[in-house]
């Protein structure tokens, strides 16, 4: 009788053991499962979004600016681009970081760190126009991520031209302007400097100036994109090189 009584009593424990705990020992399975499931489901998402149409527009300066999109590919893929529309007398090329290739459309590329470069094209281009249009479509190509596609402003209030011709005597020509860029750098033939984004910095022309000087501004965001914008001077008082 009492190992009876005691055997119904250790049924009834298990009984009570499983209604209260098997629930939960149940339920984080489930809710892992669930996480899982909903985690799949963004990843899948995210492999979708980054095999993606990327438009490239903006405005270019004429022969004196350059415009980099940097883009990082997951995988082997073949360049389809093509022109939009009021593009006459742009261009492109896309190069790795190193410039080591050069690729158009139809050409193959394996995953890797790439930018699409932006100039201009003078022997398409309109009547001498200042700035010009583009819009560069990209197809094709697996990104790591999408690329992005801004550059930073850049607005240069002096010199007034990109080509300026300086007669004989002393001049002092001051660069001054504004940008939302990461990283402002200004460059001549030998140095290198960096600019805060609003910036003004002078250059003297005396007669032992070379009578052609070039300079560039770069301006780079934080992914990476750049504007380059170059100016020239011919110094009729320098010394020829």
């Amino acid at each position: 009788m009492f190992q009876s009584k005691r055997f119904i009593y250790i049924l009834i424990s298990f009984f009570v053991f499983l209604l209260f705990f098997t629930p939960r020992m149940i339920s984080p399975t489930s809710k892992h499962e669930s996480v899982s499931a909903a985690q799949m489901k963004i990843e899948k998402k995210q492999k979708e979004k980054v095999k993606m149409t990327v438009e490239y527009k903006g405005k270019i300066l004429r022969d004196l600016e350059t415009h980099y999109y940097l883009f990082s590919t997951s995988k082997k893929g073949t360049i389809n681009i093509s022109w939009g529309p009021d593009t006459l007398g742009s261009d492109y090329i896309i190069t790795d970081k190193n410039w080591s290739a050069m690729y158009g459309n139809g050409d193959e590329l394996l995953a890797g760190d790439y930018m699409l470069v932006i100039t201009s094209n003078p022997a398409e281009s309109p009547e001498d126009p200042s700035l010009l249009s583009y819009h560069f479509i990209l197809k094709g190509l697996t990104f790591k991520e999408a690329p992005d596609t801004t550059l930073p402003k850049l607005t240069i209030e002096s010199p007034a031209q990109l080509v300026t011709h300086l007669p004989v005597g002393e001049h002092d020509v001051t660069f001054k302007g504004y940008s939302d860029a990461d990283r402002l750098i200004f460059t001549d033939e030998e140095t290198t400097e960096q600019l805060p984004n609003s910036f003004e910095k002078t250059i003297h022309f005396d007669e032992s100036s070379p009578n052609y000087r070039a300079y560039r501004i770069t301006a780079t965001n934080a992914t990476g994109n750049s504007v380059n914008r170059y100016f020239e001077f011919i110094y009729d008082g320098g010394i020829s090189e």
